[in-house]
Protein backbone atom coordinates (compact mmCIF):
# COMPACT_ATOMS: atom_id res chain seq x y z
CA UNK A 1 0.00 0.00 0.00
CA UNK A 2 1.39 3.06 -0.92
CA UNK A 3 1.84 6.43 1.54
CA UNK A 4 -0.71 8.19 -0.20
CA UNK A 5 -3.53 5.75 -0.33
CA UNK A 6 -2.98 4.64 3.58
CA UNK A 7 -3.59 8.46 4.26
CA UNK A 8 -6.26 8.26 2.46
CA UNK A 9 -7.93 5.65 4.41
CA UNK A 10 -7.04 6.70 7.57
CA UNK A 11 -8.97 10.02 7.15
CA UNK A 12 -11.76 7.73 6.07
CA UNK A 13 -11.14 5.82 9.11
CA UNK A 14 -10.95 9.52 10.91
CA UNK A 15 -13.68 10.68 9.51
CA UNK A 16 -15.73 7.78 10.17
CA UNK A 17 -14.87 7.96 14.29
CA UNK A 18 -15.38 11.67 14.10
CA UNK A 19 -13.04 12.22 16.67
CA UNK A 20 -10.94 14.70 16.07
CA UNK A 21 -11.44 18.29 17.47
CA UNK A 22 -13.73 16.74 20.05
CA UNK A 23 -13.46 17.76 24.19
CA UNK A 24 -11.41 15.78 26.38
CA UNK A 25 -13.67 12.67 27.88
CA UNK A 26 -12.89 10.78 30.73
CA UNK A 27 -12.20 7.58 29.52
CA UNK A 28 -9.60 8.31 27.58
CA UNK A 29 -7.60 10.41 29.96
CA UNK A 30 -7.95 7.36 32.62
CA UNK A 31 -5.95 5.22 29.59
CA UNK A 32 -3.49 7.54 29.18
CA UNK A 33 -2.89 7.32 33.14
CA UNK A 34 -2.45 4.04 33.34
CA UNK A 35 0.11 3.96 30.24
CA UNK A 36 1.88 6.57 32.22
CA UNK A 37 1.53 4.20 35.42
CA UNK A 38 2.40 1.05 34.21
CA UNK A 39 5.71 2.13 32.25
CA UNK A 40 6.72 4.58 34.76
CA UNK A 41 6.78 7.55 32.44
CA UNK A 42 5.74 11.32 32.54
CA UNK A 43 3.72 11.68 29.55
CA UNK A 44 1.53 9.51 27.49
CA UNK A 45 -0.69 10.43 24.48
CA UNK A 46 -3.94 8.81 22.30
CA UNK A 47 -2.78 10.55 19.06
CA UNK A 48 -4.18 10.54 15.88
CA UNK A 49 -2.53 11.48 13.15
CA UNK A 50 -4.42 13.29 9.79
CA UNK A 51 -3.06 14.70 6.92
CA UNK A 52 -1.19 18.14 8.75
CA UNK A 53 -0.80 17.44 12.33
CA UNK A 54 -1.32 15.04 15.16
CA UNK A 55 -4.36 15.47 17.55
CA UNK A 56 -4.29 14.19 21.03
CA UNK A 57 -7.46 12.67 22.23
CA UNK A 58 -5.86 12.62 25.89
CA UNK A 59 -2.74 13.63 27.16
CA UNK A 60 -1.00 13.13 30.20
CA UNK A 61 1.80 15.40 31.18
CA UNK A 62 2.46 16.88 28.20
CA UNK A 63 0.78 19.67 27.93
CA UNK A 64 -0.85 20.67 24.72
CA UNK A 65 -3.47 19.03 22.66
CA UNK A 66 -1.94 19.12 18.67
CA UNK A 67 1.38 19.30 17.19
CA UNK A 68 2.17 19.89 13.52
CA UNK A 69 3.66 16.87 11.94
CA UNK A 70 6.53 18.30 11.84
CA UNK A 71 7.06 17.77 15.65
CA UNK A 72 5.19 14.57 15.60
CA UNK A 73 7.05 11.03 16.44
CA UNK A 74 3.34 8.87 16.23
CA UNK A 75 4.02 9.81 12.71
CA UNK A 76 7.24 7.94 12.17
CA UNK A 77 5.62 5.20 14.60
CA UNK A 78 2.22 4.51 12.53
CA UNK A 79 4.84 3.23 9.59
CA UNK A 80 6.10 0.64 11.45
CA UNK A 81 4.14 -2.74 12.15
CA UNK A 82 3.65 -3.33 15.52
CA UNK A 83 5.22 -1.58 18.95
CA UNK A 84 7.25 1.14 18.18
CA UNK A 85 10.42 1.92 20.78
CA UNK A 86 12.80 4.65 20.89
CA UNK A 87 15.26 3.66 23.54
CA UNK A 88 17.40 7.09 22.94
CA UNK A 89 16.05 9.35 20.82
CA UNK A 90 19.36 11.38 20.27
CA UNK A 91 20.73 8.59 18.43
CA UNK A 92 17.42 7.16 16.11
CA UNK A 93 18.02 8.11 12.43
CA UNK A 94 14.00 7.75 12.51
CA UNK A 95 13.29 11.07 14.59
CA UNK A 96 16.54 12.47 16.19
CA UNK A 97 15.85 15.86 14.36
CA UNK A 98 12.57 16.15 15.88
CA UNK A 99 12.17 19.70 17.49
CA UNK A 100 10.51 17.69 20.82
CA UNK A 101 13.91 15.70 20.90
CA UNK A 102 16.24 18.44 19.89
CA UNK A 103 14.19 21.66 21.91
CA UNK A 104 11.71 21.34 24.87
CA UNK A 105 10.89 19.11 25.93
CA UNK A 106 13.83 17.10 25.05
CA UNK A 107 12.18 13.99 24.30
CA UNK A 108 14.93 10.83 24.59
CA UNK A 109 12.49 7.83 25.07
CA UNK A 110 8.88 6.67 22.87
CA UNK A 111 7.16 3.49 23.24
CA UNK A 112 3.79 3.33 21.53
CA UNK A 113 1.44 0.87 19.96
CA UNK A 114 -0.62 1.65 17.03
CA UNK A 115 -4.41 2.60 17.09
CA UNK A 116 -5.43 -0.20 14.15
CA UNK A 117 -8.83 0.69 11.94
CA UNK A 118 -10.88 -2.50 11.28
CA UNK A 119 -9.88 -1.79 8.03
CA UNK A 120 -6.08 -2.59 9.19
CA UNK A 121 -4.79 1.18 8.97
CA UNK A 122 -3.15 2.44 12.04
CA UNK A 123 -5.26 5.95 12.97
CA UNK A 124 -2.53 7.21 15.40
CA UNK A 125 -0.98 5.70 18.25
CA UNK A 126 -0.97 5.18 22.23
CA UNK A 127 2.45 6.00 23.43
CA UNK A 128 4.48 7.31 26.25
CA UNK A 129 7.58 9.53 26.36
CA UNK A 130 9.61 10.40 28.76
CA UNK A 131 12.98 12.94 28.71
CA UNK A 132 15.26 10.31 30.32
CA UNK A 133 17.01 7.63 27.94
CA UNK A 134 15.54 3.64 28.65
CA UNK A 135 16.93 0.41 27.73
CA UNK A 136 13.58 -0.21 26.37
CA UNK A 137 10.03 -1.75 27.15
CA UNK A 138 9.58 -5.49 29.18
CA UNK A 139 7.00 -7.57 27.56
CA UNK A 140 4.64 -6.92 30.48
CA UNK A 141 4.64 -2.86 29.45
CA UNK A 142 4.87 -3.89 25.78
CA UNK A 143 1.23 -6.34 26.11
CA UNK A 144 -0.66 -3.34 28.31
CA UNK A 145 0.35 -0.96 25.74
CA UNK A 146 -1.02 -3.49 23.21
CA UNK A 147 -4.05 -3.89 25.16
CA UNK A 148 -4.56 -0.16 25.74
CA UNK A 149 -4.39 0.37 22.19
CA UNK A 150 -7.17 -2.20 21.85
CA UNK A 151 -9.58 -0.74 24.15
CA UNK A 152 -8.84 2.40 22.67
CA UNK A 153 -9.79 1.04 19.18
CA UNK A 154 -13.04 -0.35 20.82
CA UNK A 155 -14.09 3.01 21.99
CA UNK A 156 -13.64 4.31 18.37
CA UNK A 157 -15.53 1.82 16.49
CA UNK A 158 -18.25 2.40 19.21
CA UNK A 159 -18.66 5.76 18.01
CA UNK A 160 -18.35 4.64 14.48
CA UNK A 161 -22.74 4.35 13.45
CA UNK A 162 -23.16 1.07 11.61
CA UNK A 163 -23.84 1.90 8.84
CA UNK A 164 -20.63 3.02 8.50
CA UNK A 165 -18.72 -0.15 10.09
CA UNK A 166 -20.31 -2.18 7.35
CA UNK A 167 -19.19 -0.20 4.49
CA UNK A 168 -15.65 -0.32 5.71
CA UNK A 169 -15.98 -4.14 6.28
CA UNK A 170 -17.60 -4.38 2.87
CA UNK A 171 -15.27 -1.73 1.31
Amino acid sequence: MTKQVEQTERQQALARYAILDTDREDVFDQVVRIAARELDAPMALVSFVDDKRQWFKAEYGFGTRETGLDKSICVKAIEHEGVFVVPNAEHDPRVCGNPLVIGEPGIRFYAGAPLMSRCGVAVGMICVLDTQVRPGITPAQQACLERLAQAVVTLLESRCPPAAAAAEVIG
